[in-house]
């Protein structure tokens, strides 16, 4: 899917060089877009997650963009914070004056626990990053793509646990249900610019967070790692993990010309395991 013309996107969360938002990334400068990659590259904190991207891995994945013709710019960004975010808008308008697509990738697992025993910094830090987040980089890189005036593309980083949550996961899956009803409600405010807004809602795909979260539960069960990933791939009926790549798949599509009439709308990649 090759749009015509130079686009600019942005990709909050892509410090991870084997997570989905580096591979969404390579997968929009593979269509011809220039690329902004953004993470909070922040050193490990007492809250048990499974801990952001770092600048190395930023820098190298950035850097990595340039043989495909095409510009990449690492930048740190708490996604938390409103001031951090307008500083990384500033920044993008000053490297290519526009914005074309939008891919709200940062997110957290922060401390899952059963709801009596959650820390509640985690509930606060987990909807922090991955609503507040999504929210906050909506409202101050959506002026720049609208003063284009060329239209353009949001995507929001959900997950399928928006809508089939599990135990011990309350505050991932209360967050990424707000990412799905934000997409909802905003897709119908900006239509009439040219402007769709999407969400995308990953289930089981392999990478650290995920490898991290199958040991916690490990853990918590007493049970071998090898059980607990077979038993997750055992739910997924096409009987595989999915790949950062699968994800990304999906996201070019929504940021293609192909896309220009699908707003509003949440696409759960899964393998189908949501129907078992």
């Amino acid at each position: 899917m090759h749009d015509p013309g130079n686009k600019v996107a942005l990709v909050t969360g892509a410090g991870r060089k084997g997570g989905i938002g580096a591979a969404v990334a390579r997968r929009l400068a593979q269509a011809g877009s220039h690329v902004v990659v953004a993470d909070l590259c922040a050193p490990p904190t007492d809250l048990p997650h499974a801990g952001s991207g770092q600048w190395e891995e930023l820098a190298s994945l950035a850097a990595e963009l340039e043989p495909l013709g095409v510009r990449g710019l690492p930048l740190r960004v708490d996604v938390s914070d409103a001031a951090s975010v307008q500083a990384m808008v500033a920044r993008v308008r000053d490297a290519f004056g526009r914005l074309d697509i939008l891919v709200n990738n940062a997110g957290v697992a922060i401390g899952p626990a059963p709801v009596l025993a959650m820390d509640d910094e985690a509930w606060r830090r987990t909807l922090e990053i991955n609503a507040t987040g999504t929210f906050l980089c909506c409202k101050y890189a959506l002026p720049l793509m609208i003063e284009g005036g060329r239209g353009g593309r949001v995507i929001n980083m959900a997950s399928i646990a928006a809508e089939r949550p599990k135990p011990f996961v309350s505050a991932y899956a209360a967050s990424k249900a707000a990412v799905v009803a934000l997409t909802r409600s905003l897709a119908q405010e900006v239509a009439a610019l040219g402007i769709t807004v999407n969400a995308v809602l990953p289930g089981d795909v392999d990478t650290e967070m995920k490898q991290w979260g199958l040991h916690l539960e490990a853990q918590a069960f007493g049970r071998p790692y090898d059980d607990v990933l077979a038993a997750a791939v055992a739910r997924i009926p096409v009987g595989r993990l999915a790949t950062p790549e699968d994800v990304a798949h999906l996201v070019a599509y929504l940021a293609s010309a192909e896309a220009g009439f699908v707003t509003g709308q949440a696409y759960p990649v899964t393998g189908g395991r949501e129907l078992t």
